[in-house]
């Protein structure tokens, strides 16, 4: 029974390794920007000469809650687990942290890892809603694969020219 009451941390995911975006690094590096930007995060570092970009924490679902019994609004970013005994987990948030490399003309390598969290809060009859930190969540991959595929397609709309022949 006891066993039951304990925090169940959530399965991880690996982020991949370089992944092929068929751009210039200047056309991936603004169509990265731009999907971002798009996406409502905000840039926290940018350093073009290193190749990174790390945004701020986004709110990404604002509706998702979680006791020990019942789960609402779960989504299909990440997974946080189920909340200890007398916890509860409120909101999610998403942050990204982006590396772009030039390979070689025409081609660019991107990786994506994002970090999630969402809110603790005690859910105890005398002391409900009393903030208890933050939790780190799992994710699973789909964030990551949207924004990479995103990135591309923009990339590739700035050159129709490649568009008209096909991306190699």
């Amino acid at each position: 029974m006891l066993v039951a009451c304990g925090r169940v941390e959530p399965p991880s995911y690996a982020p991949p390794d370089l992944r092929r975006l068929e751009a210039d690094f200047d056309q991936a590096w603004e169509a990265t920007v731009r999907t971002l930007t798009e996406r409502g995060f905000d840039i926290r570092t940018l350093d073009r000469a290193a190749g990174t970009i790390e945004t701020d924490w986004l709110t990404i679902n604002p509706e998702y809650a979680a006791s020990i019994l019942v789960t609402k609004r779960e989504d299909r970013y990440c997974a946080c687990g189920k909340p200890g005994l007398g916890e509860a987990f409120r909101v999610k948030q998403a942050r990204l942290a982006l590396l772009l490399h030039p390979n070689r003309p025409g081609e660019t390598g991107l990786r994506i890892e994002a970090s999630f969290r969402t809110r603790r809060y005690s859910d105890a009859l005398f002391w409900a809603d009393r903030p208890l930190g933050d939790v780190e969540c799992s994710s699973r991959g789909r964030l990551e694969e949207e924004v990479k595929v995103e990135i591309q397609i923009r990339a590739l709309s700035d050159q129709p020219e490649r568009l008209r022949r096909g991306a190699h």
